[in-house]
């Protein structure tokens, strides 16, 4: 029997040269791509149209939310794609990586535990934070942090267990909404 590599969306505000997101966005890209049970999708909300995000979603097994804090909460931006989405929610995994100051983001992670919860998604208990600082990666893109690398590969451990449960419980049944 052959074993389909685990889509996994990686959705992010924006992925343009020098801002961080790129940054923790190429670096967990790498961490994923030494995997073999995923197969990455970078879904960056600065480019992909509203329209195309149901489908994006849909076509995953999992989901990344990369997304910065503002003013203690997430992007409006990313409400508003969320809220475009809507099903396709349903019954997937989400799993978070927030940066911003003090909080490293954590305030935003939490708040989009509770929208994710009335999507019927599941989210994942680990979150990868950053603070966004000017020496929080390397200049070759490597997090400075010791035990970043290892907690994002526990992330995708959880997320791949959580895909793959949830993947054969959608093939077996719709999700009931």
């Amino acid at each position: 029997m052959t074993v389909h590599p685990l889509r996994l969306a990686l959705l992010v505000r924006s992925t343009e040269p020098g801002r961080f997101a790129t940054t923790v966005a190429d670096w967990f890209g790498g961490r994923v791509e030494r995997r073999d049970d995923f197969k990455l999708d970078v879904v960056d909300l600065a480019v992909t149209p509203h329209a195309e995000l149901p489908g994006r979603i849909a076509e995953a097994d999992a989901v990344i939310v990369l997304t910065p804090e503002y003013n203690h909460a997430y992007p409006g931006e990313l409400k508003s794609a969320i809220d475009a989405v809507r099903r396709p929610w349903y019954g997937k995994p989400v799993g978070f990586i927030v940066y911003g100051g003090r909080s490293r983001g954590l305030r935003a992670a939490e708040q989009l535990r509770l929208v994710f919860g009335e999507l019927h998604a599941v989210t994942l208990r680990e979150t990868l934070s950053f603070h966004q600082l000017p020496d929080t990666f390397t200049a070759a893109g490597e997090p400075t942090e010791p035990g970043t690398t290892e907690a994002a590969d526990q992330l995708l451990t959880h997320l791949a267990w959580w895909s793959r449960a949830l993947r054969d419980a959608r093939a077996a049944a719709p999700y009931p909404a």
